[in-house]
Parts: C-alpha cells; sequence; structure tokens
C-alpha cells in the first residue's frame, strides 16, 4: 500500500480488518472430502431430491458440464449474485461470510460488499485489474469505513493472513477454468478417481451434482480427498463448491472449503463506475 495515501497510524488497522476476508471467492480444484458444514446456506437444501446413479463412472460427464460452464460464461458480460463462503484456514472453520458480488467479465473487474459477519458488514473490496494489477481497493467496516477506500497490494501477506486464496481469483471465470483444467489432467491420469453423478437443490435451483472422490493423494498432487460440483440445469453455471480433507481414524472427511451462488443474474449492464472507487 501506498503509504502517502493514508495517515501511517490507519495501515495496521485495515490490515487487522482486512485480513484473512479478502481473498476467498474461489475454491482451489483438487478433490476435497465429505464432512457436514454447520450451515445450510452452502449446502444442498434439506428436503431435495438426490439421485445417486453410483460410483466409478469416467470424467465424461463431469468434463460435458465444465465445457457447458464454459460456453454459458462467455455469453456473460456481467453478473450480481450473494455469495456464501465458509473456509477452514489452519485448523479452525472461520466465520461465514455472505457478500454482495457484482462483477464485469469483459475487462474483468469484482466489486464485493460483505454482510456478514456482523463484524465485517459494509465492508467492501474492488479489484480492477484494468486500472491496477497489483492492488485492491477496500474500505474498513464500522467506524473505519469512515476513512473511505485505500489501496492494498492483493498479495500483501496480513491481507492474506487468514484464507487461502488472494483477490484475483475471484469469480466465475477463474473458477470454471480452474475446474476444466483440473478435471482434464485427472481424466489423463487415470489415477482411481471416483464419479458420483446425482441431483440435488441448491438455492430452490435444481442441480446436478458432481462427486469426485481420490482414494490417495499421490503425492500431493490432488489437494482434496472429495470434491462435489453442483451445476445449475438451467444457467449451466456451477453454483456451489466443496472441498473436503481425507478422513483420520474413521472419522466423516472434515469440510475445508464451500461457496455457493445465490440470487444471481446476469447481463444487467453494471455501471462500470462501481469498479472505480
Amino acid at each position: 500500500m501506498s503509504p502517502h495515501l493514508i495517515p501511517h497510524r490507519f495501515p495496521r488497522l485495515a490490515y487487522i480488518l482486512f485480513g484473512g476476508m479478502l481473498g476467498i471467492l474461489i475454491i482451489a480444484t483438487g478433490n476435497a472430502s465429505l464432512a457436514k458444514s454447520g450451515t445450510n446456506h452452502g449446502s444442498a437444501e434439506i428436503g431435495s431430491t438426490q439421485k445417486d446413479d453410483g460410483l466409478n463412472h469416467t470424467l465424461d460427464r463431469p468434463l460435458v458440464l465444465i465445457k457447458e460452464s464454459m460456453k454459458a460464461y462467455s455469453e456473460i458480460k456481467d453478473y450480481k449474485c450473494t455469495l456464501f463462503q465458509l473456509e477452514r484456514f489452519k485448523g479452525k472453520m472461520q466465520p461465514e461470510n455472505v457478500i454482495t458480488v457484482q462483477s464485469m467479465t469483459q475487462p474483468y473487474a469484482i466489486h464485493m460488499k460483505w454482510s456478514e459477519p456482523r463484524s465485517s458488514r459494509g465492508q467492501e473490496a474492488i479489484y480492477n485489474p484494468t486500472k491496477d494489477i497489483k492492488n485492491m481497493r477496500v474500505k474498513g467496516a464500522g467506524l473505519l469505513g469512515a476513512v473511505g477506500f485505500i489501496t492494498l497490494d492483493i498479495k500483501d501477506p496480513k491481507a492474506c493472513a487468514n484464507n487461502r486464496h488472494t483477490i484475483d481469483e475471484a469469480g466465475f471465470e477463474n473458477l470454471i477454468k480452474r475446474l476444466h483444467d483440473g478435471w482434464e489432467e485427472d481424466a489423463k491420469r487415470k489415477g482411481g478417481t471416483q464419479v458420483s453423478i446425482s441431483f440435488a437443490t441448491v438455492h430452490d435451483k435444481e442441480c446436478e451434482r458432481v462427486e469426485l472422490t481420490h482414494p490417495e493423494s499421490q503425492d500431493g498432487y490432488f489437494l482434496f480427498y472429495k470434491n462435489i460440483v453442483y451445476f445449475d440445469k438451467v444457467s449451466k453455471l456451477p453454483l456451489k463448491i466443496e472441498n473436503y480433507s481425507w478422513p483420520k481414524d474413521g472419522e466423516p472427511a472434515p469440510l475445508e472449503e464451500s461457496i455457493s451462488y445465490k440470487d444471481l443474474v446476469v447481463n444487467t449492464g453494471i455501471d462500470a463506475a462501481v469498479f472505480q472507487k
């Protein structure tokens, strides 16, 4: 962050506020494991029908679904949604984040505003790489918000202190690409991946549920034991992602990351000024 932009005492407060909150909108592909999240925002809703047609499928169907997502996304110029995010960091599940997201795709830019947790309510973050590829603009919650927007390096260690990801990974484009590239490589490796296809409802949307399980990490190649992706039957986009780590001592495999998108609307003509703070 440029030291001349704000008083010298403020950056420390900004780091405390934004550390762990700004790089959370993308789930890394690998494949995860099975556990309960403790909240129902990101999960298939209770009472939804899930019809499982078994394991040991090839990756043919997941690759068809992700290619459909790529095509659908290519026709989107902008979108708005509410994002629900959970993440385990250094062994501890972080508070659930609820974030209003606005994004342009051509060129890419993203604006996020937090409503939960309460300590982050009103916090905002903007990343516009066309304008500045190395920095984001951030605004604090509560009293810190009175200072307005400040500039912060997207890879500043303090801003990434409590999360796995950075803001430049945020949004559908990066998510879809990671899933596509990861699954294509997985198919080539023929490493014993178990694939289960079923159906579920996520935020009142009918989805095709793809569950990939890796019995072994293959010397660390696979990041997760189990990876579950829910593809909206209408939009073709992945509305929910869950990653689980390897189970220990007969216990259920713990949830490591979960995101889901609700109230998604596309091509509404978002004003470019939203990304120019």
